[in-house]
């Protein structure tokens, strides 16, 4: 079975149709034809049910087309893997991140590379992490950015920074003019949370659970974004990572609110497979993130929080002096 072939077979199973594969591999439909019976005599068995407005694999495509995936990714990381030796100052990567590492921390990271090395090609997919966990067992993505501990010894998993989630309030919510909030002030607040798939959402239930605290859902968003535009409607208190919302704490139009005697704090992590080659850039870039984690994101958090905490104090101190003017009024 040659690559060729092989690489033909693909196009047309992931397209399913061999007018649309064509196309895109710009040879001819005759061509394709011929090279898929080829294949198929080859193999001893029929690719593709015929005679519907779409081709459908058979079995024996169905298998065969799982492992073309691999077996052309395998081959492009090679190929890529080669002219990356030829030239260290360019090269291609291919990195997935959750929700909190690809939107609010790993942009910090490949703006600080890029100005270093700007002929890097970078692409970034998002999804949740089993969804990255997966496309790295695949050897679809070079290496990974995910929250929450990673136990499958599949993996090597390096730290890239602390994430500590915070609770968070519009400004006019009751809870932010409470002198001080404990966990049992949580108990039966309506709660805004991400989709069930979230690993924030699983860990938030999860040490509340612990905790002893009832945990009343009032509404669940699509991600972080969608979090933290209903707690700014007054719709309920959420809690997220702090890197999501430095911006809006900053601007007053949400408040991140201290819990006494609790901090909830997890390690975002740099995944890849266990004994993934990587190239010279991926080697690099992996060094590179590591040291920018350590020196600038760690400080960033600590920084943000001291003049938060006092942006907290001001207005909890300003929401209770409305209050007892109201009362003597």
């Amino acid at each position: 079975m040659n690559l060729h072939r092989l690489r033909i077979f693909h196009a047309v199973a992931q397209r399913r149709s061999v007018t649309a594969a064509a196309a895109d591999l710009l040879l001819s439909q005759p061509a394709i034809s011929l090279q898929l019976k080829s294949l198929e005599k080859e193999l001893g068995l029929p690719l593709f049910e015929r005679g519907g407005p779409k081709l459908r694999l058979t079995q024996a495509g169905e298998v065969l087309h799982r492992a073309a995936v691999s077996i052309l990714s395998a081959r492009d990381e090679a190929e890529r893997a080669i002219l990356e030796l030829r030239d260290g100052t360019k090269g291609r990567l291919l990195l997935g991140a959750g929700t909190t590492g690809g939107m609010y921390v790993l942009p910090r990271v490949l703006q600080a590379y890029k100005r270093l090395w700007p002929e890097t090609d970078i692409l970034l997919q998002i999804g949740t992490t089993d969804q990255i966990l997966d496309k790295l067992l695949q050897n679809v993505l070079d290496m990974g950015f995910v929250g929450g501990p990673i136990e499958d010894r599949r993996f090597v998993v390096e730290p890239l920074c602390a994430d500590e989630l915070v609770l968070i309030a519009a400004p006019s919510h009751p809870i932010v003019s409470l002198a001080k909030v404990t966990l049992k002030d949580l108990g039966g607040m309506p709660f805004i949370v991400a989709e069930a798939a979230s690993r924030t959402r699983q860990l938030v239930e999860r040490k509340l659970r612990e905790a002893g605290v009832p945990l009343r859902i009032a509404l669940q968003m699509p991600g972080t974004e969608g979090v933290k535009r209903a707690v700014e409607a007054r719709l309920g208190i959420g809690m997220v990572s702090g890197y999501a919302v430095e911006n809006e704490c900053l601007t007053g139009v949400l408040r991140r609110v201290p819990v006494e005697d609790f901090q909830l704090t997890r390690t975002m992590n740099i995944v890849y497979r266990t004994q993934k080659y990587f190239s010279p850039v991926g080697s690099r870039f992996l060094e590179f993130a590591k040291g920018f984690g350590a020196q600038h994101l760690g400080p960033l958090a600590a920084e943000a929080k001291r003049p938060l905490a006092r942006h907290h104090a001001a207005g909890a101190a300003e929401d209770r002096k409305k209050h007892q003017r109201r009362a003597r009024g």
